[in-house]
């Protein structure tokens, strides 16, 4: 098994000193990282009227961190790069995976928010979903060739690097054999430096939701999937497109797990009563103000609501209704018999938790983490090293 944790910085009362707020997140990557934990995530979001959102750049964040760690891995979840220039992206992301020596893992996301869009780059528009895809996986192409290739040449619809018609800058005339056209004279291939650490380059994951065509497309282009809140058997649902895509691009069976990984926003307490009472506000209002996908990204595969509940739901999810279907809610025993049957219902091998919410105070956060790396992983560790005993004892 493999912990990841999400971290944002959120603010609803837009009051609070910044730089305290800094301050948690390397709190709580601090206590991932002695704690054995594979990764600390980060978002990106911009524009937060709402003081819910403020993490504007992940990348210098984790730059940050990285400085002040050992091992963790720093992971984007997720660089809105829709929003980004590529070859700047490019350079910023070897950068940052030299500096956090190998550690970065990169994830990919196409954005959620018009108000983002309209200010940053207006082609992007989610809520033009052709238009976004095509920014997305044009810019995503050249991420990926300028990132794996010493040299490199791109012409799509969108972006042409290196610029048709380059040859001379003021005195400095390209000479290198490997970067011109040697009848024109003409610049025809570019590098981005640094380069990455990790080569080819680090691992790449896209977030996904309910969308199957990218679940497909990340597994035939090596593409690690991160996963929204999905219940146990759309987990599984997930699990299985992507296994199947592999293969058939693989041409091979897939023996080991696939890539991906699940997020859970997760809270421990003494009882399922104190951590419904402490945090349970927190988490339904973070899940209300992102609920414009309605009731439907918490329905098992072919689950159908009724009219009336899905509309009430649509308005305003209830705890009762989500807390089965995608929280680790509870006591210490609580989470872990969550944990261990979500594991053995779908063998998923990557959790990344999520414990901090608008308007939680951070101590809860600091408690919860406790219990949880001090009172439940160790516990379900050990079941699930018993499980693999059990399995090749039986084979």
């Amino acid at each position: 098994m493999q912990y990841g944790y999400f971290a944002n910085i959120h603010d609803p009362t837009q009051t609070r000193d910044y730089a305290a707020m800094i301050a948690e997140v390397r709190e709580l990557a601090l206590i991932c990282d002695r704690a054995g934990f594979a990764t600390f995530w980060l978002p990106e979001h911009h524009f937060s009227v709402w003081g819910r959102e403020l993490l504007g750049n992940p990348l210098m964040m984790a730059a940050d961190i990285a400085a002040r760690t050992e091992r963790i891995r720093l992971g984007l979840a997720a660089a809105i790069i829709t929003f980004w220039h590529p070859l700047r992206l490019a350079e910023d992301l070897a950068l940052l995976d030299q500096l956090s020596g190998g550690r970065l893992e990169i994830g990919v996301g196409r954005g959620n928010y018009g108000l983002e869009a309209s200010n940053l780059n207006p082609a992007a528009d989610p809520n033009n979903r052709a238009a976004n895809v095509k920014v997305f996986l044009e810019t995503l192409q050249v991420l990926r060739t300028a990132l794996t290739e010493d040299r490199f040449a791109h012409r799509g619809d969108l972006f042409a690097f290196p610029a048709p018609g380059f040859r001379a800058d003021k005195a400095h005339t390209v000479k290198d054999s490997n970067y011109i056209d040697p009848a024109t004279g003409e610049l025809v291939r570019l590098t981005t430096y640094p380069r990455p650490k990790q080569r080819p380059m680090p691992p790449l994951w896209q977030v996904v939701s309910e969308d199957y065509e990218s679940i497909r497309y990340c597994a035939r282009n090596d593409m690690g999937i991160i996963m929204w809140r999905p219940t146990v058997n759309e987990i599984r649902r997930r699990l299985n497109a992507y296994k199947e895509a592999w293969e058939a691009t693989a041409g091979r069976a897939m023996i080991t797990a696939p890539r991906a990984a699940l997020v859970r926003d997760t809270f421990v307490a003494q009882s399922a009563a104190d951590a419904r009472r402490i945090a349970g506000k927190a988490v339904m209002d973070a899940l209300n103000f992102a609920n414009w996908r309605g009731a439907r990204i918490f329905l098992d595969p072919g689950e159908a609501l009724a009219a009336e509940e899905e509309a009430r739901l649509g308005k305003a999810l209830t705890f009762d209704f989500v807390n089965e279907r995608a929280l680790l809610f509870g006591s210490p025993d609580d989470v872990l018999a969550k944990l261990i049957a979500l594991h053995a219902e779908t063998g998923i091998s990557q959790i990344i938790f999520k414990s901090c919410w608008p308007g939680l105070p951070h101590e809860h956060t600091l408690r919860s983490m406790q219990l949880l790396t001090q009172q439940v992983l160790p516990r379900f560790e050990h079941h699930v090293a018993q499980a693999v005993v059990a399995r090749a004892a039986a084979e």
